[in-house]
């Protein structure tokens, strides 16, 4: 059973204090193609098919949420080398790589941060489990080689729980179905990158098929101390068992290994020593090896069944490995941090469609045993302030955590123009922790250890609702709330510090409201929203008097802004794309920092791209790219700003024939010196510096 009619499940009332002016220019921007509707209805819309909101095919224009779509023609034109090559076209969507390589933070409808408000997705499926979030997240899914990707702003639907409250990113694999034969690829570029790839797919008999997807990828890094070596695989099997049931086998592999440079201090440095390692020149005098390693493995089948014209079922079983090993460079006794976690995961939906109702219930389960070390290597004795650590183990622990998650969500089409939807999430989560050193504080040094009795449960009920309303078939108003949360990570229950041995964390909850007006048509396509996020009881870092962090709840913060995004064909050769947010990121009344603004979170961002496919030369597509960071304070006292940056790229793609296909790309095109990141505290600027210009080019051959 596929619906025609498709649904979402999303939430109510928008309400925002800025954006208003993004909104009336977004309408008279309509007005002439609603005019033009009016005479002559639109057949063709420039509109695109989404996944993520519900984990059914639907057309963006009837989602009742912010969601972008990256199809494949536009990540094919990425070229993406990183994660942020992927996303960061995207309005309101900064992903910044951490130490000039493979390493990331997101900002999503918040400031720059490594918190666990994002839920990363592979097909579908979380790349890790809640209570165990990496904010180097995306390198766990098969970005560079994916079909395409969305990214659902705000807190999720009802298919979504902990850590989908800014954000849910689905990376999404090429379906093989799509493209029989074999493809093999090469791209080689600046600083010694170099990148190979295999695709194909095979029919193995009238019913089934197999598809498979390798990359290897290489990079001695534009900076000191930035190389870095990435492979990724996904295996693809499908069946058609008979007319109602068909089973999809999916087998995802990763691994990357990074080395890390460190922070430039000073605006000097950043002019005048751009491609030095930074501040971890000491560190690695050490002989360490500072690097981080992500690797991942994921197993899943999907059965989809079709018990009747109105039921379609879909159980998903997943086995999923995840490790993480890095050295803390931004901690002076560089501990050695080396985390695993191994999950078994079941997703079960049921979709009920009749008339004008749509009706989606289901449950989430998950099983992870996870463990941690974190050793001393050395004697660490401090110059300054901080205290002394003995060589040995810091931690060692390990935590199983269950957790379960009923979820329903019904939309029902009031009228042929109304649409009302309701969803409601019930999220239980248990950790059961065992210290396997002794309790208590580690030697002389801050560190402390939880007793084994520490098994804290978190349970949540997340309420949904939404409106939708049709003014016709190319444009769409929605309002919507959803309630989001997530619970404190592991490494935050159990890897303490003498000030915190005693405590607890609660959850944090956040309340989004947001407005929407979508436009599709032959020639246009228009998505502003208006959103405004409370997040109650944040788990925030504190620092004691010796520099020492620890964490507890803190107060409450504020999220305000307006997203703009609009495709505008200008010809039949030309067309433009403008990705716009601004926002406003606050504290509300905290004990530190009072009403001020929030660090690393720049006001306005913005994405422009001119595509240009010349008649005369058929299968070439050239796009110039503008980015634009806007200003943002570098600390959250609110005492040193970083003025952004604006750079331009170009990029190429020219299918000379259906087995023969270049692509090409210079990043940076004036070679501009700027700062992806800034930050300041202790006294010190730090800067993560942009690269400079470089050039990459591929050939694709397909056979």
């Amino acid at each position: 059973m596929r619906v025609n009619q498709t649904f979402r499940n999303i939430s109510l009332s928008g309400k925002t204090c800025i954006g208003s002016s993004l909104l009336g220019a977004s309408l008279l921007y309509a007005l002439p193609a609603v005019a033009d509707m009016e005479a002559k209805p639109a057949v063709e819309q420039l509109d695109t098919i989404s996944v993520t909101a519900n984990r059914n095919e639907e057309l963006t224009l009837d989602v009742p949420a912010s969601i972008a779509v990256k199809d494949r023609g536009s990540v094919d034109l990425d070229q993406a080398n990183y994660q942020k090559d992927l996303f960061n076209s995207i309005a309101g969507v900064r992903i910044i790589q951490t130490g000039s390589t493979l390493g990331h933070k997101t900002s999503i409808r918040m400031p720059s941060n490594t918190g666990p408000y994002y839920l990363f997705l592979q097909d579908g499926i979380p790349v890790q489990s809640s209570g165990f979030f990496n904010h180097n997240g995306l390198a766990y899914t098969n970005f560079s080689t994916a079909g395409s990707a969305e990214v659902l702003k705000g807190a999720g639907t009802a298919l979504y729980g902990s850590d989908s409250v800014a954000g849910t990113i689905n990376v999404i694999s090429q379906d093989p179905s799509l493209r029989e034969g074999y493809t093999v690829k090469t791209e080689a570029g600046a600083h010694g990158f170099y990148r190979l790839g295999l695709a194909g797919s095979a029919s193995l008999s009238d019913d089934s098929s197999v598809g498979i997807d390798i990359s290897h990828s290489e990079n001695d890094g534009w900076r000191d101390h930035t190389r870095s070596k990435r492979s990724e695989a996904n295996i693809t099997h499908f069946v058609s068992l008979n007319d109602n049931n068909s089973l999809k086998t999916v087998f995802a592999i990763n691994t990357t290994e990074a080395d890390q440079a460190g922070s430039l201090i000073g605006l000097d440095a950043l002019k005048n020593d751009t491609e030095s390692v930074g501040d971890i020149e000491a560190a690695l005098a050490t002989g360490m090896d500072i690097q981080r390693k992500f690797d991942f493995a994921r197993l899943s089948t999907e059965w989809t069944h079709l018990l009747n014209d109105e039921i379609e079922l879909s159980t998903i079983a997943y086995l999923r490995t995840n490790r993480n090993q890095y050295v803390a460079t931004w901690q002076g006794n560089l501990p050695e941090n080396d985390s695993q976690q191994k999950t078994l995961g079941l997703m079960f939906k049921a979709d009920y469609s009749l008339d004008s109702l749509r009706w989606t219930f289901g449950a989430d389960l998950e099983y992870t045993k996870s463990s941690r070390s974190y050793e001393q290597t050395f004697d660490y004795v401090p110059s300054g302030w901080g205290s002394s650590v003995a060589e040995g183990s810091i931690y060692d622990y390990d935590v199983n955590y269950f957790a379960v998650s009923p979820y329903t969500s019904a939309a029902f089409s009031v009228t042929d123009h109304l649409t009302v939807e309701a969803g409601l999430r019930y999220d239980s989560s248990r950790f059961d922790y065992t210290n396997n050193l002794s309790d208590g504080q580690y030697a002389s040094s801050s560190y402390a250890r939880a007793s084994s009795d520490n098994d804290p449960s978190f349970n949540h009920l997340s309420p949904k609702l939404s409106f939708s309303f049709r003014l016709d078939d190319s444009q769409n108003i929605y309002v919507r709330y959803a309630n989001g949360f997530r619970i404190p990570q592991a490494s935050r229950l159990y890897a303490l510090t003498t000030d915190n041995i005693d405590f607890d964390l609660d959850p944090e909850v956040s309340d989004t409201y947001e407005l929407g007006y979508k436009l599709a048509t032959t020639n246009q396509r228009l998505d502003l929203s208006l959103y405004y996020m409370t997040i109650d009881d944040s788990i925030v870092r504190r620092e004691n008097i010796d520099g020492d962090r620890y964490y507890e709840n803190g107060g409450e913060t504020t999220h305000q802004g307006a997203e703009l995004s609009i495709l505008q064909t200008l010809t039949e050769e030309l067309s433009a794309r403008l990705a716009y947010s601004y926002s406003e990121h606050e504290y509300v009344n905290d004990e530190d920092y009072g009403d001020n603004e929030q660090a690393e979170a720049p006001n306005s961002l913005a994405n422009l791209r001119l595509n240009y496919s010349p008649q005369k030369v058929q299968g070439l597509t050239t796009s110039l790219e503008l980015e634009h960071i806007g200003e943002y304070w570098m600390d959250d006292n609110n005492t040193k700003k970083y003025g952004g940056y604006t750079v331009t790229h170009l990029k190429a793609l020219y299918k000379i024939s259906e087995q023969l296909k270049l692509s090409a790309k210079i990043n940076n095109l004036s070679n501009k010196v700027y700062a992806e990141n800034a930050s300041f505290s202790y006294g010190k600027e730090k800067y993560t510096p942009g690269a400079p210009r470089q050039l990459f080019a591929g050939i694709e051959y397909r056979f």
